[in-house]
């Protein structure tokens, strides 16, 4: 079975979708995989326009970039924005099918490119969609899909309107890396912290009112922030430590041992990113988010209220209340509810669905 995996490099989430699934297909089904971001093996300028508009969007012009997902967000996937958008990503996304001949194709962004394939393929393979994220959006959905993998099942009633009567919907959770599956014993990092977790780009809103009130409404609690590749973000954690004397504010760069961090937190003030709240759910872990991006992120952020497993503040005075409640039976409750909704083993789910559906369909 030869399977063609699509990311998008739009920060490191969607690669690390990609990787787990592809430690499973190929571990325990043996399948020959490709991990490809058409943009970037096919045109270089383009991908790097791309990620530059949405870096400096979500940046600088939140509001323009939610603005646009939620005004799109219940359009018809035959609607023709969707078709003017994949004029932009068929001609690369077509070069990659060339290329490798897939028995399957797995996408992890949202895209139309696929709506219809190349003539000049030797067969049509299995198309799979993977949600990465807990807010549903119709740029996901079109009539060439033959697989949905879903986050939870909230999300089935949501996505019937957007589904083509062809298509199958599975829930399998966000594929989340391996070490979320289990807990380390070996690890030095200390229970009960409280961790800041700012994403692999290491953005962070009014993080200096964050790390004040969380060290003040928690005198006896570390602080942990998960600065990610932002090095600057890392130093100027630093100085704050060193100018308030305060030896429980710990910045952390880069690390790919995040799974420790988090599952020995208390809980998890973090950005809403569906890969990250994917894994907080695995670690048990109540999370709670201070004003969520516009967009798939503040949707993502409401879900999560919605399972009970989190809370969102837009303000500073509500972020303060809320930091009062997080504790004893309050975090219990959200914890309980975190693990209800948790799929540590979305990867060998999303695997064997696809699988199954080639081998039905072979």
């Amino acid at each position: 079975m030869r399977v063609l995996l699509l990311y998008g490099s739009f920060g490191d989430g969607h690669r690390q979708v990609a990787r787990a699934i592809e430690d499973v297909l190929v571990e325990v089904y043996g399948a020959h995989v490709s991990v490809v971001d058409p943009f970037r093996q096919t045109n270089r300028l383009v991908a790097a326009f791309n990620e530059w508009l949405y870096e400096t969007l979500t940046a600088h012009a939140p509001f323009v970039y939610g603005w646009s997902y939620n005004w799109t967000r219940t359009l018809s996937p035959k609607h023709v924005l969707w078709k003017l958008l994949a004029l932009f990503s068929r001609r690369a996304t077509w070069a990659e099918l060339r290329a490798h001949q897939p028995d399957v194709v797995v996408q992890l962004f949202p895209d139309h490119a696929l709506v219809k394939y190349p003539r000049d393929l030797s067969k049509s393979p299995l198309l799979v969609t993977v949600l990465t994220d807990y807010a549903l959006h119709s740029r996901w959905f079109h009539a060439n899909v033959d697989l949905y993998l879903l986050p939870v099942d909230q999300m089935v009633a949501k996505a019937a309107p957007f589904l083509s009567g062809r298509d199958q919907i599975f829930v399998t959770g966000i594929p989340i890396r391996a070490p979320f599956s289990a807990c380390r014993v070996d690890s030095a990092v200390p229970h009960g912290m409280i961790v800041i977790s700012a994403g692999g780009r290491g953005v962070f809103p009014d993080l200096w009112f964050v790390v004040r009130s969380l060290l003040e409404a928690f005198p006896d609690s570390q602080v942990a922030v998960l600065c990610g590749r932002n090095e600057a973000m890392r130093k100027r954690i630093e100085a704050w430590s060193q100018r308030l004397s305060e030896t429980r504010l710990i910045a952390i760069p880069f690390t790919d041992d995040v799974a420790s961090y988090v599952q020995r937190a208390a809980f998890v003030v973090a950005k809403a990113g569906g890969i990250s709240i994917s894994e907080c759910l695995a670690s048990g872990k109540p999370m709670l988010f201070f004003k969520p991006q516009p967009g798939q992120e503040q949707h993502n952020a409401h879900v999560v209220t919605e399972l009970g497993a989190g809370r969102v503040a837009y303000t500073r005075q509500e972020f303060q209340t809320i930091l009062a409640q997080y504790r004893g039976a309050s975090l219990a409750e959200m914890a309980r509810a975190a693990i209800a909704n948790a799929h540590p083993d979305a990867a060998i789910r999303a695997a064997s669905a696809i699988v199954q559906m080639w081998q039905a369909k072979r």
